[in-house]
């Protein structure tokens, strides 16, 4: 894989990179909320498929429950900001530190598992938080909670604009820490355990692998960043309840869907899924179901449609057929 430096040196990433560090300011300039927050949600789905792919793509653990550590990160941020009176520039930090936490303690049952028992397990460990949730009074119960109005004065602290337009740059800001952290992971002789752990398991123990330790760590790891990815949505949309960020189609199941999209073998192929579908269902959702409500749920099945015509033409993810064609090399 290259480095860093070298993807920065092609001018196609760097064309990409400026494009969205403009973009906001553009739909700012052209009032056009919508375009800016689908592009804040393609950022923070891309984020938390970025952090599944490590487990699915480089482990070989297909985890179906990551809806876990996103809705623990979103509401940590949101009981930080309104019990404690704690920034969201640090309740962020924290989120990612509890969703880890939650991970390590959830890898210990977990992990003893294989397979499709690992999968199933996880939906239901998702399902578990979700119903615990609802009827937890501290955390708002089903009603869930809603961060504190504040004036002018304190919008920064709490992190409160009108509009998505600031909040893309906080999430590029987290998704650039994410992409360098990974990137030197992956690179790394831990690394190459996680994915001689995803191609053969038994094999791995034979050299000498701890396979237990190696799972665990890629579990952590990737919980931290999704719960960092739950702590955005608390920040940008101010409210948080179980059936929102426990979810298991529009949490768990869609950053799966960015990352087979675009490509769970690739290192930015789940960014670039969540930039091919997230915005297709917002535009199907917010455009089309708001006109036609009767046909509530259509943006999920459109979702359903592009994975399925994907998975036909381009089994290995957009990425990975892109770079078998000679497209790109080295993304």
């Amino acid at each position: 894989m290259p480095g860093l430096q070298e993807y920065l040196k092609n001018p196609l990433v760097v064309l990409l990179v400026a494009l969205l560090l403009v973009l906001p300011v553009l739909f700012w300039l052209a009032n056009l909320p919508f375009y800016a927050n689908m592009v804040f949600l393609a950022i923070m789905y891309g984020i938390a498929a970025m952090a599944w792919n490590l487990m699915e793509g480089y482990t070989g653990l297909f985890s179906l429950g990551h809806a876990v550590f996103f809705g623990v990160g979103a509401y940590t941020t949101m009981i930080l900001m309104l019990y404690y009176d704690v920034t969201p520039w640090v309740g962020i930090w924290v989120a990612g530190i509890m969703a880890a936490i939650t991970g390590f303690l959830l890898g210990f049952p977990l992990l003893r598992l294989r397979s499709h028992w690992f999968t199933l397990a996880t939906i239901a460990v998702g399902e578990i938080f979700k119903l615990a949730f609802a009827h937890w009074d501290y955390v708002g119960g089903s009603r869930g909670l809603q961060s504190p109005i504040v004036g002018g004065g304190k919008a920064l602290y709490y992190l409160q604009y009108t509009g998505p337009y600031v909040y893309v740059y906080v999430a590029l800001f987290v998704l650039a820490i994410e992409l360098v952290v990974l990137h030197r992971i992956i690179n790394s002789r831990t690394g190459y355990y996680f994915q001689t752990i995803r191609e053969d398991e038994v094999v791995a123990e034979t050299l000498g692998i701890d396979t237990f330790r190696y799972k665990m760590l890629s579990l952590v790891i990737s919980s931290f960043f999704t719960g960092l990815a739950g702590a955005l949505y608390a920040i940008r949309f101010r409210y948080v309840d179980p059936f929102a960020v426990f979810d298991l189609i529009t949490i768990s199941t869609y950053m799966s869907i960015a990352g087979i999209i675009g490509g769970i073998y690739t290192f930015i192929g789940p960014v670039v899924g969540a930039f091919i579908f997230i915005p297709a269902a917002e535009f199907v959702r917010v455009k089309i179901v708001s006109a036609f409500p009767r046909y509530f749920g259509l943006h999920v099945a459109v979702v359903g449609i592009l994975l399925l015509l994907i998975s036909l033409a381009l089994p290995e993810g957009v990425i990975g057929y892109l770079k078998r064609k000679g497209v790109l090399r080295r993304v």
